[in-house]
């Protein structure tokens, strides 16, 4: 008769993006071991990760690049961090700014280019870095060659494997208000190659992996992603009792 209130979880992700993202993830373990996934810190916004003052600075900008190499176990002496601007929207449904970071491997060292306009956004700088240094992992280490087709969306799930994916998740979508004089507006841009819902599964993957059943971490996450979590958490458990994983 309330047989509504225990209705069955469904995915938050389409079947053929769950297939891919399992796939990947599977591929993630075999490259970077089952081991490193169990043992890797979840890097939240928050002084006990970032403690020291940020004023938007390059300097500022420098010491935070060293902390994420640090977090993602890359030798901060291996990358170096160039800033540049980018003053050309591209179109893709939305008017938006182009890249938000550049990976440029140099000889010996992997060189990061930052768009500046991320200074003013440390959430979205710490996101573009762990992207960027998710290439140093993945193109730099030669893992993966560049020619192949979801090397962009596979160093975003990177992320979440790593330990960065509260980042990289909140920085999907970045709203920015604005006030000068008698005028304030509003503006939105997108950003990385996954979705929201996409996020909320890879971190549902990640968080059963780590038998996490009630992740703090997640209440780090922004609503829209977090509810994709937790119906994906409550997906894969319910997957798991039937005996179909």
């Amino acid at each position: 008769m309330f047989g509504w209130f225990s209705s069955k979880a469904e995915c938050p992700v389409d079947p053929d993006m769950r297939a891919w993202i399992d796939a990947r993830w599977q591929w993630l373990e075999d490259q970077f071991g089952r081991d490193r996934l169990q043992r890797v810190q979840v890097v939240l916004p928050s002084p006990e990760f970032f403690p020291d003052p940020f004023q938007g600075t390059e300097e500022d900008a420098q010491r935070m690049l060293y902390r994420v190499c640090t977090y993602m176990e890359i030798d901060p002496a291996t990358v170096e961090l160039s800033l540049f601007e980018d003053r050309n929207p591209v179109h893709d449904g939305e008017w938006r700014h182009g890249a938000a970071g550049i990976y440029h491997p140099d000889g010996d060292t992997f060189r990061i280019w930052l768009e500046a306009s991320n200074l003013a956004d440390p959430l979205a700088m710490v996101s573009t870095m762990a992207h960027e240094l998710g290439h140093v992992h993945l193109l730099g280490h030669g893992r993966i060659s560049d020619e192949e087709e979801d090397h962009e969306p596979l160093t975003d799930l990177l992320t979440v494997f790593l330990g960065m994916g509260v980042f990289t998740a909140n920085a999907v979508i970045r709203e920015h208000y604005w006030h000068e004089g008698h005028y304030s507006g509003w503006q939105m841009q997108r950003r990385g190659y996954l979705g929201m819902a996409v996020y909320g599964y890879a971190l549902a993957r990640f968080a059963n992996a780590r038998s996490e059943d009630s992740a703090a971490w997640s209440n780090e996450l922004r609503l829209d992603v977090r509810s994709a979590f937790k119906q994906a958490l409550r997906f894969l458990s319910e997957e798991a009792s039937s005996g179909l994983t």
